[in-house]
């Protein structure tokens, strides 16, 4: 008898985000369930706001990673000529789970149609990779009650940068702490840990740089 594979819960999955090269990233649409279309508008919020949102990443065995959801994005940054992107990298994703998120970015996303759905299904189920729960996923979404439709964003609370800064300079100095932890046993890391630990930390070195510039005190 199959036994059908339990998701574990999202407390025992690991991710952390980084800033990752785009070329570490594979041109692989395995989870791409909706076309890219057009990206001018896409790409100019980018160019004019930045990357806010992270794209959702997965490691491969070649030390690379693999697009769960943010196909538009990456294409788009691409576009842009961009050499980084904002990732979340789930270091631990199964192929069921990366399945599950990336149908359910689709479903909440306002331009996933119902139509598009459909085919998502179809062409799932022809490879045999829509497992029960992915099925469960799209039939209510496709459900006339609505039991999964798109989210929406409620009221947007105005945020105060003094507090956000207080807020920020907490977490800052308790990553400090870690920081310090890691220090003594950055050698035995994983390379390509090291690698994406050094990004992040230049990163943060180059935006103390830009603070520091812009520092009319």
């Amino acid at each position: 008898m199959e036994v059908e594979p339990k998701l574990r819960p999202a407390s025992e999955v690991v991710s952390i985000d980084l800033v990752v090269s785009l070329d570490l990233i594979d041109e692989d649409s395995t989870l791409q369930l909706r076309p890219t279309g057009d990206l001018s508008a896409l790409a100019t919020d980018l160019a004019r706001l930045g990357q806010l949102f992270p794209i959702d990443l997965r490691p491969t065995a070649e030390h690379r990673f693999q697009v769960v959801c943010g196909f538009r994005r990456v294409a788009a940054l691409r576009f842009l000529q961009r050499k980084e992107a904002l990732a979340r990298i789930h270091a631990d994703l199964s192929d069921q789970d990366a399945l599950l998120m990336a149908l359910a970015a689709a479903i909440h996303s306002e331009g996933f149609s119902r139509e598009q759905l459909l085919q998502a299904r179809d062409r799932l189920d022809q490879t045999g990779r829509l497992t029960a729960p992915g099925r469960d996923m799209i039939d209510k979404a496709l459900s006339a009650d609505g039991s999964l439709a798109p989210e929406t964003l409620g009221e947007v609370e105005e945020v105060d940068a003094d507090e956000l800064a207080a807020s920020a300079t907490l977490r800052l100095g308790e990553i400090n702490q870690d920081l310090s932890l890691l220090a003594e046993a950055f050698t035995s890391l994983d390379p390509q840990q090291q690698d994406a630990l050094l990004t992040q930390l230049r990163y943060s070195a180059e935006l103390v740089a830009f603070l520091e510039g812009n520092d009319d005190r």
